[in-house]
């Protein structure tokens, strides 16, 4: 029997996904920081949802967001990165890691906010980055230690998901939704 529910019922955000090797050395540090809620997303790089746009209007076609997520991953190359270095968001006790190249993912943002998919509105400006901690209080010695997290290595992201994240108890749902690779060949767009 087919459902009707509609998956951006709940808060859906667009990601490319952190490979596995480097996924882990911020899920350690996520695990040091006992940040059960983080340790409980994926590591990723979030495209929308997070900043610049936000997430996919809960009234929008799934079928009309898959194709159009689709056919634009498949139009952009895989994105060679390296972090930078920690940020604290102001006002907040979320911390992370910033990208020393920030245009691809600009670039990709801005192809999706102009694709037709409708998204929520969203305050603050864009600024890619993969979250080491966001569980309050942060004591100044952890602050400290966050600073100075350093993971140097160059990588590729290759991958994109569309996950559904809501709440239920205090219990994380957390849904893929759509999963594919970016297939494009080098351009001047990227």
């Amino acid at each position: 029997m087919e459902s009707n529910k509609n998956p951006f019922a709940v808060d859906s955000y667009i990601v490319l996904d952190i490979p596995e090797d480097i996924a882990q050395k911020v899920m350690n540090i996520r695990k040091h920081n006992k940040d059960q809620f983080r340790l409980s997303l994926p590591v990723e790089i979030t495209i929308t949802g997070s900043s610049g746009i936000g997430v996919i209007d809960h009234n929008e076609d799934p079928e009309k967001v898959f194709n159009i997520v689709g056919e634009i991953a498949a139009s952009i190359p895989p994105i060679r990165a390296t972090f930078g270095n920690v940020i604290r968001f102001p006002y907040t006790d979320i911390f992370v890691l910033t990208l020393k190249d920030e245009g691809p993912f600009k670039k990709f943002q801005k192809r999706l906010a102009d694709s037709g998919i409708r998204f929520k509105e969203n305050p603050f400006p864009y600024k890619p980055h993969c979250t080491l901690r966001g569980r309050s209080p942060v004591t100044e010695e952890e602050a400290e230690q966050l600073y100075k997290v350093s993971i140097t290595e160059e990588f590729y992201l290759n991958t994109f998901s569309i996950y559904s994240l809501g709440t239920d108890n205090e219990k994380v749902n957390l849904e893929r939704l759509q999963f594919g690779k970016l297939l494009g060949k080098k351009s001047k767009l990227f």
